[in-house]
């Protein structure tokens, strides 16, 4: 190597002293291939290579990517010196004017990444930095031969780069060899997998620790025709790492989604391979399905064409890579496919059979009724698997599946807290948890749906179902939602876990300590398949198993353990129970708040004052109840107070609609926010067409009425 080193520096040496030399011709050729590849090749493929997911959705060739590094290390490079060679029309000194530019500018490109790093720094001190450090780069490049040296023994990675990625590609690509095998008791039956998501198993009991039947009749139903492991717990608080732990059966590995070349024994694999199982996945988040997805009518078919589609993506994110954070909002946007977000408008709903993308939250409710269409009672047995992002938020379904706000990518109603934590207000937290329960009863509602449709297609009987979650949610004051600090996991860690077998009409109850890993085998049990890769779950019905002596999560790249007592003592029922009441009471959801012996009473029942009224505006609200499935209901206010008499307390608002008093709010109890407020009435309060809504100011406990002024 030395010796090598040697030479190279001696070949340096006689290009300055020989300008027209071949050599250091060739040796500039050379400089262009490496230091494009360092400044734009590189960082291209370093973001291909965290995004095989995207490769594989959009269904993208190895012939294709190959394309595309042969453009990206081959022809930018060459591109670039043939017009050096041309404009210098041999003459040395405009060449190397030229060869300084190119040097120049990719040494820019190199340098921004890193100076972007400097956050202390505003976006142009960072690109003055860059700028500063190319030039000094460039000065050093010309100067020294030892500089020409160090991008010479850099020469390898223009050949390296790319072959990197394609040998990534290419073993990512290769998801082969059996999953299962039959074994003698196998049994070809369908088999459903529904997967909600931020749903809280205990949220479903009563204090007694039942199925809360009054407000879940269908799980409830479900319940008793299924074994419910009522102690079940998630291995994970995220989606991207708690899904594929379901259906590989493995602890998750990493903070990223996972694709089949991490986990290529999955469900997909064991039932298609091993069982002929039919597929029917519905997969917004997840990235273990079949790789290439349904037919997309956008996706480039020719290696060409999906080249260039490519090129337009990477050098979208190629901008974001090389651009000081203070412009990025300038910058044209990433596309939501580079991030796995998909468009649903690209989903054929007639066909039945294969991956379907849905953008993640996006009409979930259709999303969920293709799901059932997707049960048609084949002979031949389908694996149905649906993740639906419910009762996650957006909260906008009320129980009997129509909204109250839009169903789109929009959180707006996780108010009050800060990065999607939970609010310091008592009152704010528990009206989350309101529009929470009221998503859950929509979702309870749809588990009727699903063993209807079970029924009438004569699956029902026949069906392996399971019926879980990715993980639970909590709802604690100044507590994160989703993040596990002590006093919360109990409601994470909780998810719902019912499994009916096939021919099972009974219903068991089991409160042994399962973790969602325990899915996979326990499908390869039932069935009668032999995996041909270890699990770190076991089947929940194989009892030769000891009892789990400890819970292990991962939470983002920590791994922590929990004691299996934390489901079955969770308080999370009888917290429901003491803010929301007894669920026999329809009343009782709504009765929240502030004097929430109001609710119930007419207008007139209440005296009325003449003093000095609030002044409030309002940001959400309407009053016309339409005959249409699809409009939302007008049931969900939010407003601002404008005027208010004390600065020292919140502003207590009654909401009556149709002269009876419906909710009762007040004003919050943090700095951010101490003069909003919001509230939901119960939709059979509202009448068709247009209803009365009026706003008052509730003075003191005996209930005085102000009528509010609206701006």
């Amino acid at each position: 190597m030395s010796h090598w080193l040697s030479r190279t520096q001696a070949a340096e040496a006689a290009s300055v002293q020989s300008p027209d030399s071949t050599r250091k011709l060739s040796i500039d050729v050379l400089h262009i291939f490496v230091l494009t590849s360092f400044a734009v090749a590189q960082p291209m493929y370093d973001r291909l290579s965290n995004r095989f997911g995207f490769l594989m959705d959009q269904s993208i060739t190895s012939s294709a990517l190959r394309l595309l590094v042969l453009l990206l290390s081959c022809g930018l490079p060459a591109a670039i010196a043939f017009v050096v060679i041309v404009a210098a029309c041999g003459k040395r000194q405009v060449r190397d004017a030229f060869h300084s530019v190119v040097v120049f500018v990719c040494l820019v490109l190199s340098a921004l990444p890193v100076c972007s790093r400097m956050t202390f720094l505003p976006g142009s001190l960072m690109l003055g930095v860059a700028l500063t450090a190319a030039g000094f780069g460039v000065w050093c490049y010309f100067k020294f031969a030892w500089a020409r040296t160090l991008v010479t023994c850099c020469s390898p990675g223009v050949l390296l780069f790319p072959g990197l990625l394609l040998f990534q590609f290419s073993t990512a690509s290769a998801v082969t060899g059996m999953a299962a095998s039959r074994s003698e008791r196998w049994e070809p039956v369908p088999v459903v997998l529904l997967v909600f998501d931020e749903l809280c198993g205990s949220t479903l009991m009563t204090p007694e620790r039942e199925i809360d039947a009054e407000r879940f009749p269908n799980f409830a139903a479900l319940a008793r025709q299924s074994t419910w492991f009522r102690n079940a717990s998630s291995v994970s608080p995220l989606t991207i790492q708690a899904v594929p732990a379901i259906l590989s059966g493995r602890y998750p590995t990493s903070s990223d989604s996972p694709g089949p070349a991490e986990f290529p024994h999955n469900l997909f694999t064991v039932l298609t391979s091993a069982g002929g199982h039919e597929l029917a996945a519905f997969e917004p988040v997840s990235n273990l399905g079949e790789w290439g997805r349904t037919a997309n009518e956008h996706r480039p078919f020719g290696d060409w064409q999906q080249a260039r589609f490519l090129m337009e993506f990477l050098s979208r994110v190629y901008l974001f890579h090389v651009t000081p954070p203070d412009y990025h909002i300038d910058l044209p946007a990433i596309p939501q496919l580079w991030f796995g977000m998909h468009d649903t408008s690209d989903i054929d709903r007639t066909q039945r059979r294969g991956v379907f993308a849905y953008a993640w939250n996006d009409q979930r409710d259709d999303q969920f009724q293709h799901l059932l269409d997707c049960i048609d009672g084949s002979p031949r047995p389908v694996f149905c698997f649906g993740h639906f992002l419910l009762p996650h938020v957006p909260w906008c379904y009320l129980p009997s599946g129509r909204c109250y706000s839009q169903d789109a990518q929009n959180v707006d109603l996780l108010c009050l807290g800060s990065d999607g934590e939970n609010p310091i207000d008592e009152l704010a937290a528990t009206q989350n948890q309101q529009r929470y329960l009221l998503q859950l009863m929509y979702v309870d509602h749809l588990i009727g749906k699903l063993l209807s449709r079970l029924a009438e297609t004569g699956v029902l009987d026949r069906c392996l179902l399971i019926v879980t979650a990715d993980h639970g949610i909590s709802f604690r004051a100044q507590q994160p939602r989703r993040t596990l600090v002590p006093g919360n996991q109990d409601e994470i860690l909780s998810v719902p876990l019912f499994i009916k077998r096939p021919h099972q009409t009974s219903g068991e109850i089991s409160d042994r300590a399962v973790e969602s890993v325990d899915i996979l085998p326990t499908v390869a049990d039932v069935i009668g398949l032999t995996l041909q890769a270890s699990t770190d779950g076991w089947s929940v019905f194989d009892h030769s198993r000891p009892a789990r002596t400890q819970l292990t999560v991962r939470d983002n790249e920590t791994i922590k353990h929990f004691d299996p007592s934390v489901i079955p003592e969770s308080d999370t029922p009888a917290v429901l129970r003491r803010r929301f009441g007894s669920s026999s009471d329809r009343e009782a959801l709504f009765r929240i708040g502030p004097y929430p012996e109001l609710i119930g009473r007419t207008v007139q029942s209440f005296k009325q004052t003449s003093g000095a009224s609030v002044e409030i505006s309002l940001l959400r609200s309407a009053d016309e109840l339409k005959d249409d499935p699809q409009a939302t209901v007008p049931c969900f206010f939010e407003g601002l107070v404008l005027s208010r008499r004390s600065t020292d307390e919140p502003v207590v608002l009654a909401i009556a609609i149709n002269g009876t008093i419906r909710a009762v709010t007040r004003t919050y109890r943090s700095a951010d926010f101490q003069n909003r407020w919001g509230a939901l009435v119960p939709e059979w309060s509202l009448h068709l067409g247009r209803n009365d809504v009026q706003f008052f100011a509730v003075d003191g406990a005996d209930g005085r009425l102000t009528p509010c002024v609206q701006n």
